[in-house]
């Protein structure tokens, strides 16, 4: 039988087990856990966002394994890479290096609150209002001390920022990956840089999974200060390779 989606599981993973296989994972790194991380789930990996961190702006940090559970077959020339639904639009004026912008105009910002926050890139800009669907009002750039940066026209404007990257756990397969003290802790980025690949053909390539063998995967969310409210966002991290029959 060839591998199937239900081979391929997403564990969470424990800083604090001894070994693989223990429950309740707390994503923090470590060993892989027995708890598989199921679709449709709310706060299977991280947590609701409190008022606090809304209000004061918040970057935690979540790892996790995918596991080859097929008893046979080889998972080839796998790759990792996300989907989601958090508001986005796109630029449709350039915002220049320490410009003071206070309008900023976009393609559609329909789906973001009337005040708040976004991410444009790495910079953060807070906004009082929208003109419509193509214009954030009222905007203060470089806000939460972050540097105000050339972004050209098309750029993503995001209402929160995820990102994530890859760690080997090496051999043998029962290796941990590294740990965190808590979820503000950001891990040590040695082997691929912080990615927002939304497509397979942009992921990080993970490569070959023999059966039973894992993968570390780390993700970054990112709320910018000052955000508010929005229900029913999601993230999807999505592994795709082939298989051999």
């Amino acid at each position: 039988m060839p591998i199937i989606a239900s081979d391929i599981e997403h564990r969470n993973s424990k800083s604090g087990a001894a070994a693989d296989g223990e429950a309740t994972g707390d994503g923090l790194g470590g060993y892989m856990s027995s708890d598989v991380i199921t679709d449709d789930t709310v706060e299977n990996l991280f947590d609701n966002v409190t008022s606090q961190e809304s209000e004061d702006g918040d970057t935690e940090y979540r790892a996790f394994f995918i596991l080859n559970d097929h008893a046979t077959l080889t998972y080839e020339a796998c790759r990792v890479y996300l989907y989601d639904n958090y508001p986005m639009c796109a630029l449709t004026t350039q915002l220049e290096n320490g410009g003071s912008e206070v309008t900023v105009d976009v393609d559609d910002n329909e789906n973001f609150p009337d005040t708040g926050a976004f991410f444009c890139e790495d910079e953060e800009i807070a906004y009082t209002g929208k003109t419509g669907t193509t214009a954030f009002t009222g905007c203060t750039r470089g806000s939460n001390s972050t540097s105000k940066v050339e972004h050209t026209v098309g750029k993503k404007c995001e209402h929160n920022k995820l990102s994530f990257c890859t760690e080997d756990p090496g051999t043998p397969n029962t290796n941990p990956i590294q740990t965190i003290g808590n979820e503000s802790t950001e891990p040590s980025n040695g082997e691929t840089a912080w990615s927002q690949a939304r497509l397979y053909a942009d992921g990080d390539v993970i490569g070959d999974l023999a059966p039973s063998e894992k993968y570390g995967v780390w993700l970054k969310r990112q709320v910018p200060v000052g955000a508010q409210a929005k229900s029913g966002i999601y993230v999807t991290a999505r592994v795709k390779g082939d298989t051999q029959e």
